[in-house]
């Protein structure tokens, strides 16, 4: 199997659902040495929030990573400065973020949304510490229970969260999970099949990287197409740049 991103567009998605349903059993980790914990606090944040996600590939379009952000926040923005969390380096920047949201759901009435380190920090030892840092943000909010949704794109993360405790929750949509199982073998997925490298990865997506890797040496890119769209994001050299494709990605235009 080639080298997986931390976020590898190129895994075929399937969104996985998980629960911790014990707050207090779960082991705590310190963050390294100069790095320190900060809430949200003005829209200075809100662009470190989105820098971080740039960074990381889950947008390629900072348009689109500002539409999101105001959609998602949108409910609750007056409660941003107790549910959205930083990690800061020793110059203050922030470099990884994690958001502890509301939820209707009684039974799990919070979730853990927006999880990522800034690319070039990852491999620091930040992850756990800022999953640490949500659970006890949550237990000192009165939850004792937290639900959070993740995709099979995001693997590695998922892999942090089964190791802190979390269990699979959409069990019966299991593609997902037989994707999850074969790329990371966790003692959680056991009855979970391996499958197939063939099975793990999307063609189209597979095809229109190899095309953006002809032209760009480093880049991060998302690819839209449910709903009949055929959009291409990229970001690359400080630049984004749209592109269309077509006949399953047999033709490619850039159109920005």
């Amino acid at each position: 199997m080639k080298q997986l991103k931390t976020f590898e567009n190129t895994i075929k998605y399937y969104e996985l659902t998980m629960t911790l349903d014990d707050l207090e059993s779960t082991q705590t980790y310190p963050l390294p040495q100069n790095f320190k914990f900060a809430f949200w606090q003005n829209d200075k944040d809100t662009q470190s929030w989105i820098d971080i996600h740039l960074s990381t590939g889950e947008f390629a379009s900072y348009i689109d990573a500002t539409k999101t952000f105001k959609s998602f926040y949108n409910d609750f923005l007056q409660e941003l400065c107790k549910r959205i969390i930083f990690i800061e380096d020793e110059k203050g920047k922030k470099i990884a973020t994690a958001t502890l949201s509301p939820s209707d759901d009684k039974s799990y009435p919070c979730v853990i949304d927006w999880f990522a380190v800034s690319k070039d920090c990852q491999g620091k030892k930040l992850a756990k510490p800022l999953l640490s840092k949500i659970i006890e943000t949550a237990k000192k909010l009165g939850y004792d229970k937290i639900l959070l949704h993740t995709q099979t794109n995001s693997w590695l993360a998922a892999k942090i969260y089964l190791d802190f405790g979390f269990e699979p929750k959409n069990i019966l949509q299991k593609e997902g999970w037989n994707i999850l199982k074969t790329i990371t073998n966790h003692p959680k997925l056991n009855n979970f099949p391996a499958i197939s490298e063939d099975e793990i990865f999307d063609p189209l997506i597979v095809k229109i990287e190899n095309y953006l890797s002809s032209i760009y040496d480093k880049f991060d890119y998302s690819v839209w197409y449910a709903n009949d769209r055929n959009d291409i994001y990229v970001h690359a050299n400080d630049n984004f740049y749209e592109y269309k494709f077509f006949d399953n990605a047999n033709k490619i235009i850039q159109t920005k």
